[in-house]
């Protein structure tokens, strides 16, 4: 019941929808016919790895702003939650899948539109058909897309409200999104470390949609074309970790959530 609630909440969002879909068509606008180099479309194999990157960095930037939309929706429900945790049939875990399956219903939804925005912008672009060469992959990925940015959003809120506060509640709901265009600008510019190529999920989530569209593992410095191919697996195992211990550290937070006020996030 709550899980298809939220799902129909979430698509009915119009501040979501408009940032994740009609904002990210500016982007993809932008990137067709604005922003592209001489050589972007020479050749079809150069039109794909250009389609690719850009690909890669709206599926990114539209999870993140699914997770500020899920940051708002857990931040005005965290002080009845206690209450029902503790009198209705409503669980934490239950609580806490629910709405992680139905943030990867979103994101799928989301990501197939801005997809099928982009095979049809970049097509037009190149004069001929421009699409997702591992497209199982590509589905897979907003799901995983989806289902990391909601535990982040969830740990960051329930984090703030237990230990430090909602004073500065608005900039740890927006984070998410700053550190995806962070992270997503410099894969594509700059020739980042392994550890952070890795080590950072948003790194990781970008190269993995790049890679998938692409078709083939790329070199870990997008510029120069150097310094080997990125394991798509170890990628993949980094998401995974990750998943798994924002999971776990939710379990904990929301077990031990405190009744806060969201007034206390308005006297800034």
């Amino acid at each position: 019941m709550i899980g298809r609630y939220y799902t129909k909440s979430l698509l009915t969002n119009k501040s979501l929808l408009g940032w994740s879909i009609g904002f990210m068509f500016f982007w993809i606008v932008m990137g067709a016919y604005f922003l592209d180099g001489s050589s972007s479309f020479s050749t079809h194999n150069s039109s794909l790895e250009y389609t690719s990157g850009w690909f890669a960095f709206i599926g990114l930037i539209a999870g993140s702003v699914l997770s500020t939309s899920v940051a708002y929706s857990v931040y005005y429900a965290n002080s009845s939650l206690i209450y029902s945790f503790k009198y209705t049939a409503l669980k934490p875990f239950n609580y806490i899948y629910n709405l992680m399956a139905s943030s990867a219903v979103v994101n799928l939804i989301v990501g197939s539109v801005l997809t099928a925005l982009i095979i049809v912008v970049f097509s037009m672009r190149a004069g001929y058909m421009i699409y997702p060469i591992e497209i199982p992959e590509t589905v897979g990925l907003f799901v995983l897309t989806g289902v990391f940015m909601f535990l982040l959003a969830v740990f960051l809120v329930i984090a703030a409200n237990n230990y430090i506060g909602l004073k500065n509640i608005s900039f740890l709901m927006m984070l998410p999104q700053l550190l995806s265009y962070l992270f997503g600008l410099s894969a594509l510019d700059v020739g980042l470390p392994l550890y952070i190529v890795y080590g950072s999920p948003f790194t990781a989530i970008l190269r993995l949609f790049l890679q998938a569209f692409y078709g083939r593992e790329l070199p870990l410095n997008l510029v120069t074309v150097s310094g080997g191919n990125v394991n798509g697996y170890l990628l993949l195992t980094s998401i995974f970790i990750w998943i798994l211990v924002l999971l776990v550290l939710n379990m904990i937070l929301v077990k031990k959530i405190k009744a806060r006020s969201i007034e206390e996030a308005r006297r800034v």
